[in-house]
């Protein structure tokens, strides 16, 4: 019974490694106007989220079989938003 348990316990840590997804954000500044714009990619596809202030992020767009069209358009809308005005630092 110990084996079981203790190979179960194996199993789900490997299954949430597995539809673990790795983020890249870049935040963009004009005066106290803070926002950040996200690529999380994964095995299901990838996602860009936009954050403005405080206020809960939101999926600008989504992509399942085309997971390389999320950094894309989301290094245009950073464009965008430093069309308006906002300071976008690359992170490391």
């Amino acid at each position: 019974m110990r084996r079981f348990i203790i190979c179960g316990a194996i199993a789900l840590a490997c299954v949430g490694l597995a539809r673990a997804q790795e983020a890249k954000t870049v935040q963009c500044r004009k005066n106290a106007d803070v926002r950040s714009v996200s690529v999380e990619s994964g095995p299901g596809g990838c996602r860009v989220l936009y954050t403005k202030g405080k206020s809960p992020a939101r999926e600008l767009w989504h992509y399942k079989t085309h997971p390389e069209m999320c950094q894309t358009r989301a290094e245009e809308f950073v464009g965008k938003l430093q069309s308006r005005g906002l300071t976008c630092p690359p992170q490391s």
